[in-house]
């Protein structure tokens, strides 16, 4: 009984070790790698892992108890970060000197104006360099028609920051003939060197008007006054004198001149310049062609001296001619004060009569110094 009750123990035993034998037993067509074989699946396994640590961009942890740890970064030296792309704009590539064009403020392109008129023309400039702008800084005449503006002039007596804009303006005078006149201009820094507008930094702005015939111009002196008579005289004698003679003539002075100064500081345009014989009380006469007048003729004119005029006495003198006889019906006293004469005398009380003009020049004592502008003159019907 004893040995039938150990038997009965032990083989129970028996039976369970043979199973869990059998569980470690290789299975048949997946055989167990060992030796050189089982570290080619290690090293596989972690070339794998590598890759898919690299693609996902993960960091590998270690298992430190319940606590998780992102590994250190391996040492040594570590790649920049790519910069991050904005909108910011590009910065100037250093170019000191540039201009831009924001508008006319005054006379914009094409302008009418009537002959002789003096005005003032502005633009307004903007700063495009990286350089300020300051009183050193000028604006200057490039080419074309002057129409008496000055070869240079400030362009400002402040200062214009980059990118801010400055009104720059220019006292002219039009022209005494009838067509379209433009004139360019351009900057100049404190070096001396010119620029213009745009990247290319070389154009030009500018003035443009017309003179147009006006419709109550009737006779213009400019033109007229190369078909005039001219004679000089004084201390007992007279010349005749060629127009536009030289301007160191003795017997006196009858041109047109264009551009030049007038005692006022001011540039006029073409006018008719004439000088007395150079004696004491020296005078210069000039008739014109016929002409009839008729109601509401007004004889007008800008009466003055040209620049460097020191001491200048003068009388002006207009007469009308019929035959033989001459009437003055003006008389201005001038002298070199800065202060132009702007004569408008009726003609009416002589509407119908067929006459000569008659301009005298008269020097008050020395002839010095005494060549003056009779600047727009004309005869012109008002309605």
């Amino acid at each position: 009984m004893q040995k039938n009750r150990h038997f009965r123990l032990v083989f129970p035993l028996f039976i369970l070790s043979m199973l869990v034998l059998a569980c470690n037993f290789p299975r048949e067509g997946t055989p167990t790698p060992s030796g050189p074989e089982l570290l080619k699946t290690y090293a596989a396994q972690t070339v794998q892992a590598q890759l898919t640590l690299a693609a996902t961009a993960v960091q590998p942890t270690s298992i430190q108890g319940d606590f998780t740890a992102t590994a250190a970064p391996p040492s040594g030296p570590t790649a920049s970060p790519a910069p991050i792309a904005t909108n910011s704009p590009t910065p100037t590539q250093g170019v000191c000197d540039q201009a831009g064009f924001e508008k006319d403020v005054s006379v914009p392109d094409n302008t009418v104006l009537e002959a002789g008129q003096e005005f003032t023309k502005t633009w307004r400039l903007r700063n495009d360099g990286v350089c300020s702008w300051n009183s050193g800084y000028a604006i200057v005449f490039d080419r074309g028609d002057a129409m008496g503006g000055p070869a240079s002039s400030p362009l400002t007596s402040g200062t214009v920051a980059p990118g801010e804009t400055v009104d720059v303006s220019i006292d002219l005078i039009a022209p005494e003939s009838t067509g379209t006149y433009q004139g360019y201009w351009k900057l100049r820094n404190p070096s001396g060197q010119t620029f213009g507008l745009g990247d290319s930094r070389d154009k030009e702005f500018w003035v443009k008007i017309k003179i147009e015939a006006q419709s109550g111009l009737t006779y213009d002196f400019n033109i007229q006054s190369g078909a005039a008579t001219w004679v000089g005289s004084g201390g007992g004698s007279s010349a005749q004198i060629p127009f536009n003679g030289a301007e160191d003539n003795p017997d006196g002075v009858a041109k047109v001149k264009n551009d030049f100064l007038l005692e006022n500081g001011k540039r006029s345009g073409y006018a008719l310049v004439t000088g007395p014989m150079k004696v004491d009380d020296g005078r210069i006469t000039g008739t014109f062609p016929k002409y009839t007048i008729e109601d509401n003729d007004h004889f007008k004119a800008k009466l003055g001296f040209l620049e460097k005029c020191k001491d200048g006495q003068v009388i002006f003198q207009f007469s009308i001619k019929q035959g033989d006889s001459v009437q003055k019906v003006g008389e201005w006293a001038k002298s070199c004060d800065g202060i132009l004469i702007f004569p408008d005398i009726d003609l009416s009380a002589h509407a119908g009569k067929e006459v000569q003009f008659v301009l005298d020049v008269l020097a008050a004592g020395s002839p010095v110094n005494d060549l003056v502008v009779w600047g727009s003159a004309r005869i012109e019907r008002e309605q």
